[in-house]
This record gives structure tokens, C-alpha cells and sequence, in this order.
């Protein structure tokens, strides 16, 4: 039975190898859906995204790259688990930071993702990770099921502009503590580090909210020297 099943796995992993490549070769969107932070979505980006880097020759900048789409997905399944856990009154004090940290980092550990990943499934709490190549520019944009309050959304595009001043991450945080952040603006902060650190403006990160249902954070890339 376990033969069949990884004959199984290796035909999926060759057809999905061989879409990619299509679709980048053709320069069509690429789309990943995650209900939670798993290895296998993780591989999946890796490959499409070197494959993409490499045929414009930029794969210095693999690492960083990869580095930032790992921080917003990261920060988009906190904010959806932050929902299941007030839903099922798990944090019974949305305001206390201290608290909503503390849950949320207990049920993003290995054991509890996989019963994680079915809640949000089930409450369609979905991320979705696009790769768009445009006009020699790499487009990332992941989205989340969850809109930002006008508090939220405000505090993390002053952490970006704040962010936009440093070199490095850790000299950020020292100067600039944000006990509230609950560890998503951290993620936010790195991002604008990173790409400042292989010469992408801060500018070239965008934050949106429909303020209904969706939150959208976008990352140009440029992908000519």
C-alpha cells in the first residue's frame, strides 16, 4: 500500500513540475492555497520561485525573497488563527497582546497544525500565495480571509515607514519595541529590511485591505540588474 501511495505522490509531484514550468514559461499567474503553515506548500514555492529567479538570471536574491513570502504567510496564518481561537473563546481578551501571542504560538506547533489547518479550511480561512510575472518584474501577493481594522492597518504601514530607516533588523527592533505587535508587525519590519538589503525601496511593499473580508500584501520585484 505504501509503494502505491509514493508511486502516487512522485506522479503528482512530476505533473505539478511540469505545470510550473509551463506556466512559467508562458508567464501565466501561479497560485498556492494553504490552510496552514506545511512543508509541502513550502516546497512547492521553492521550486517555482527558483525556477522563476533562474530564468531571469537573479538567483542572488533566491533567499531573501523566499525569506519574505515565508513572513507574510507566516503573518497571515497568526491573524487567522487569532480568529478560530476568539471564535472559540480560546483568547477571551482580543486587546490583551500578552495573551493573544501566548494562544496563538500553542496551536502553530507541529502537532496542532494539521487539526489548525482543518478549522480554517472549515471556516474558509484560507492564505493564497500568487507569483505574477509582469513586464520584468515579479509580482508576490499573498492573501488572507481577514480584513485589517483601521488600528491594525495603520500601525503596520508606520512599522514599514519606521522599518525604511534601518540596515539592520536587529538595530530596528532595539530602537523601536512594539509590544502590541502580537508577531506580526516583527514580520513586517524584516520584510522591508530585506528587501532594502538587495536595493528594493520599501515603496515596492504594499498593505491593502477591502475591510470587509481580505487583506493583501504585495512585494514588486524588479527582475532586471
Amino acid at each position: 500500500m505504501s509503494n502505491g501511495k509514493t508511486h502516487d505522490n512522485n506522479i503528482l509531484k512530476k505533473d505539478f513540475y511540469r505545470d510550473v514550468l509551463t506556466a512559467i514559461k508562458n508567464e501565466e499567474d501561479i497560485v498556492f492555497i494553504t490552510y496552514s503553515a506545511i512543508d509541502k506548500t513550502e516546497e512547492k514555492i521553492i521550486f517555482t520561485l527558483a525556477k522563476i529567479l533562474e530564468k531571469h538570471n537573479m538567483v542572488e536574491i533566491f533567499t531573501p525573497v523566499l525569506s519574505c513570502i515565508k513572513e507574510l504567510i507566516a503573518n497571515a496564518t497568526k491573524a487567522n488563527a487569532k480568529k478560530i481561537l476568539i471564535d472559540e473563546g480560546t483568547i477571551q481578551d482580543p486587546n490583551n497582546a500578552e495573551e493573544v501571542v501566548r494562544k496563538v504560538r500553542s496551536i502553530l506547533n507541529k502537532d496542532a497544525l494539521l487539526e489548525y489547518g482543518i478549522k480554517a479550511k472549515q471556516k474558509k480561512l484560507s492564505t493564497r500565495i500568487y507569483l505574477k510575472v509582469k513586464i520584468n518584474h515579479l509580482l508576490v501577493e499573498v492573501i488572507n480571509n481577514l480584513p485589517l481594522n483601521d488600528h491594525e492597518y495603520k500601525r503596520m504601514n508606520e512599522r514599514i515607514e519606521q522599518a525604511s530607516r534601518y540596515d539592520n533588523i536587529a538595530e530596528f527592533y532595539l530602537e523601536n519595541p512594539d509590544p502590541d505587535a502580537e508577531g506580526m508587525g516583527l514580520g513586517i519590519s524584516m520584510i522591508v529590511v530585506l528587501l532594502k538589503n538587495i536595493n528594493i525601496s520599501y515603496k515596492n511593499f504594499m498593505l491593502a485591505t477591502d475591510k470587509k473580508s481580505k487583506t493583501y500584501a504585495r512585494i514588486l520585484i524588479p527582475l532586471s540588474k
